[in-house]
């Protein structure tokens, strides 16, 4: 591949995007003197210039196809009735690799892209497969397509909750996504007590944490700027945050907790206990979350518990013994892991909860290669 993509080829789009981004920075810049490095709103305008960049293709290396490779890659897809113009290699600063495709059928009908995706694939001995915020069907009229590195791993999401009292709504909201990039997202919010108010508090948290998730921002500074949101209102209802983001390329995985209880990692090495240390989002607007950095093995899953789980235990050292119990529950779909060990909680209860308790488990696995 020959690199390319000079500043003369930037359309006048592009140029627009790139001015808004350097107008935030420069606000950032005048704005960071007096809120200091750890301020919010800094935070948030550096963060939306980057994201402006990243739309506009700034911050990628960008390559075009050497005689040979281009060759192959257009023969191989005539074969299967596509007709490619162009092909650019974009490589992002995470050091991902994305392919953008100028294409259309050779004759009246419509071929998948994952047509072309294979014959990137085999040509370039990397496996690619078309992106998920992209087209998927060519067709006569010409147009870009987009193609990413495949995951080398995959998650399934399973959930079981409990309201405090019958019949009433929980006070623990949860989300599971995916977004555009290869990522996946759960997340957990406690609002303070029980019933609709609490649901309220902690709905706004995860509904506010999908968005910046899905925009692209990274998982830490989409708790702290829920945090700075929820202390701005000024009103005594905290909510703790828990999420996890997985980069399902890469294997890494990162934790952002700010209040909320203990997280469990079990893995074939048995079951890691992630202990917070932060307050709750909304007490204080400088807070900062705890953040942990993981390497996923082949298999592992993460369980991620509101405090009434723990609560609910009549131990002294409650944590320990919610590990000992998740290392028991054999490995199986996350959802039937979730439901086995709120089934194992509520034998110690009985018929009187103590509070709303939430059991989130994702599983993560690596795909054979």
């Amino acid at each position: 591949m020959k690199e390319g993509h000079t500043m003369e080829q930037i359309t006048y789009s592009q140029m627009r995007i790139l001015e808004t981004a350097q107008s935030f920075r420069q606000l950032n810049s005048v704005y960071g003197s007096a809120g200091g490095p750890d301020d919010i709103i800094g935070t948030q305008l550096e963060e939306t210039a980057r994201l402006l960049e990243e739309a506009a293709g700034v911050g990628m290396r960008a390559y075009t196809a050497d005689g040979r490779i281009n060759k192959t890659i257009k023969k191989a897809a005539a074969a299967v009735g596509v007709k490619i113009e162009s092909i650019m290699l974009f490589e992002k600063k995470d050091s991902r690799a994305a392919f953008s495709v100028m294409a259309k059928t050779l004759h009246r009908q419509s071929i998948k892209a994952s047509e072309i995706a294979a014959c990137l694939s085999e040509v370039l001995g990397k496996s690619l497969v078309p992106s998920k915020g992209g087209r998927s069907v060519v067709t006569e009229s010409l147009c870009e397509f987009i193609f990413e590195e495949a995951p080398l791993y995959y998650t399934l999401f399973g959930a079981c909750a409990r309201s405090k009292t019958p019949g009433i709504v929980s006070g623990d909201s949860y989300t599971y996504l995916n977004d555009y990039c290869g990522n996946t997202f759960i997340a957990l919010a406690d609002g303070m007590g029980t019933g609709s108010l609490a649901n309220i508090t902690s709905s706004r948290a995860v509904e506010l944490f999908e968005q910046f998730a899905q925009t692209g921002f990274s998982e830490i500074n989409s708790v702290r700027l829920i945090n700075s949101a929820f202390a701005a209102r000024n009103e005594d209802n905290p909510v703790t945050m828990d999420c996890a983001g997985v980069d399902l390329v890469t294997g890494r995985c990162r934790l952002v907790k700010m209040g909320a209880a203990s997280t469990f990692i079990k893995g074939i090495e048995g079951v890691r206990i992630i202990r917070p240390s932060s307050l709750p989002a909304g007490v204080l607007e400088e807070a900062r979350p705890d953040v942990t950095e993981l390497e996923m093995s082949r298999s592992q899953y993460i369980f991620m518990l509101s405090d009434g789980v723990a609560d609910a235990l009549p131990f002294y050292d409650k944590e320990s013994q919610l590990a000992r119990m998740i290392d028991e529950i054999p490995q199986a779909s996350p959802q039937l892991m979730a439901d086995s060990l709120m089934e194992e909680v509520l034998f110690y209860l009985g018929d009187e909860y103590k509070d709303d308790m939430t059991v989130l488990v994702l599983g993560i696995w690596k795909s054979r290669t």
